[in-house]
C-alpha cells in the first residue's frame, strides 16, 4: 500500500522526526513492505534518502497536491484542531481510508473532565517557567477555562464540526479513546466516527532490555524540566523524601534543566542523585536498561513517550491517576498508580513499587517483552495497516 503520514509542523533535521511519532510509524510501515511516505510542512533543508515530502501549507490544503501523489491511505496528525480544517478537507476528499491521530488524553473539552481541565489551564498559561509568574497569568488560565466550559460554541462545536469530516480517529490510550467517544455522544454526533486506541511507537531497535543489562536500585525521570507541565517541584520533593528513606537507592533525572535545577539534590545526596542533562536516545536507553523504576510527575500528558520507552527497557512505572496513560502503563504487572498527585501519595506509590521489586514481583524480562510487542514501531505500524485493509473487526 502507498500510505502517507502527515503532520503540519515545519521539518528540521534536529527535530527528532524519525525517532518518534509519525516518522517512526513511516519507518515501520516501510519495514512491513509498504510504500510509505512521511510529509511535513516545508521548513529547513530536506534529507536525501529519506521517504520525506515537505509541501507548503498551501499545497497541504490543496486536493490537487494530494491527488498528484495518489496515496491509498493517509494518517493525518492534525489533533482534531479547527485551524487545520483546510488540510482535513483536502485529505478527506481523496476517497481513500483516513485516520486522524489526535495525540490526546481524550479531554477534548473541559466538560469531559472539568477539574483536570482547570488544572491544565492554570499550568499551561506559561510553559517556559516551572514557577507561576503571578496573578495575571493565573486569571488568564482561569478565564480561558471558564469561557470554554460556559460557552461550548466558542470551541467545542467548532471542533465537532471539523471532526465530523473524518471517518476514524486514533487516541493513544484506551481511556483517551473512550473519552473521545463520550465527547461525540455529548454533542449527538451521527454517524459517530470510529475511535481506536493506537499508542505512540517506540524505537525498539535499541529501546529493549535483555538479561545482560543489570538492573540497579535506581529511579529515572525524563522531561523538559523548565516546562511547568512536567512538574519539577513535585519531582524534587518526592525524590528528596525518597532518597532520605531509601539509602540503597539512587535517582537519575534526564532532560533540559535537570542539571541546574537538581544542584541542591546533587549536593545533598552526592553520588545518589544525578542530573544528566540532555541525552541521545541511545544513551537514554542505557539509563533505562540499568534502572528499575520510571517516575512520572507531570500535571498532564497525552501519552508520555519517555515512560513507554522505559517500559520497553524493563523499567516499571509510577505516575498519578489523573493522567490517562498511567493505568495503561501500570498494566502487565509493570507499575503502581498514585491515586492523588501529591508528594505524600506519589512517595507512597514509589515506595510501594520498590517493595514489589524487593519481593520479586517485577520481572523486567516479561513486561519488557510485553511492552515491546505492544509499543514497538513495527507493531504500531501494523495496526494502521490492519485498519486500512479492514482487518480490525470494527
Amino acid at each position: 500500500m502507498k500510505i502517507f503520514s502527515f503532520i503540519p509542523l515545519p521539518y528540521s533535521r534536529s527535530g527528532s522526526f524519525w525517532e518518534r511519532d509519525l516518522g517512526l510509524v513511516t519507518t515501520g510501515l516501510r519495514t512491513l513492505g509498504n510504500d510509505a511516505w512521511f510529509a511535513t510542512l516545508c521548513g529547513g533543508p530536506s534529507e536525501e534518502g529519506r521517504p520525506l515530502l515537505t509541501p507548503t501549507a498551501i499545497q497541504a490544503s490543496d486536493i490537487g497536491w494530494w491527488r498528484s501523489h495518489q496515496p491509498d491511505a493517509v494518517i493525518l496528525n492534525t489533533w482534531g484542531v479547527p485551524r487545520y480544517d483546510g488540510i482535513r478537507k483536502a485529505v478527506c476528499s481523496l476517497g481513500c481510508p483516513v485516520v486522524e491521530k489526535l495525540d490526546t488524553d481524550g479531554v477534548k473539552s473541559p466538560r469531559i473532565y472539568p477539574a483536570h481541565s482547570l488544572r491544565r489551564s492554570l499550568v499551561d498559561y506559561d510553559r517556559r517557567h516551572y514557577i507561576p509568574l503571578g496573578l495575571r497569568a493565573q486569571l488568564y488560565g482561569l478565564a480561558k477555562f471558564c469561557i470554554s466550559l460556559a460557552l461550548p460554541s466558542t470551541l467545542d462545536k467548532r471542533i465537532i464540526r471539523c471532526m465530523r469530516r473524518v471517518p476514524m480517529f486514533a487516541a493513544e490510550t484506551p481511556l483517551g479513546a473512550e473519552r473521545v467517544r463520550r465527547f461525540f455522544r455529548m454533542y449527538s454526533v451521527s454517524p459517530v466516527p470510529a475511535v481506536v486506541a493506537i499508542p505512540h511507537p517506540v524505537q525498539t531497535d535499541y529501546m529493549s532490555w535483555s538479561a545482560q543489562d543489570l538492573k540497579q536500585n535506581r529511579v529515572v525521570a525524563v522531561g523538559r524540566w523548565h516546562d511547568a507541565v512536567k512538574g519539577w517541584p513535585l519531582l524534587k520533593k518526592v525524590l528528596t523524601d525518597f532518597l532520605a528513606l531509601n539509602p540503597g537507592w539512587s535517582a537519575t533525572v534526564v532532560g533540559p534543566g535537570s542539571i541546574e535545577l537538581g544542584r541542591s539534590l546533587a549536593a545533598k545526596y552526592a553520588g545518589r542523585f544525578h542530573g544528566a542533562g540532555s541525552l541521545s536516545h541511545q544513551e537514554l536507553a542505557k539509563v533505562y536498561c540499568s534502572s528499575k523504576i520510571y517516575l512520572l510527575s507531570s500535571h498532564s500528558e497525552t501519552f508520555n513517550i519517555a515512560a513507554a520507552e522505559a517500559l520497553c527497557c524493563g523499567c516499571s512505572f509510577v505516575g498519578p491517576s489523573q493522567i490517562a496513560s498511567t493505568a495503561y502503563f501500570a498494566g502487565n504487572s509493570s507499575g503502581t498508580v498514585s491515586h492523588v498527585r501529591s508528594p505524600a501519595h506519589m512517595l507512597d506509590a514509589l515506595r510501594t513499587e520498590v517493595g514489589e521489586w524487593d519481593l520479586g514481583r517485577r520481572n523486567p524480562n516479561l513486561f519488557s517483552k510485553a511492552w515491546r510487542e505492544e509499543l514497538g514501531y513495527q507493531s504500531v505500524a501494523q495496526r494502521y495497516v490492519d485498519i486500512f485493509q479492514g482487518n480490525t473487526g470494527l
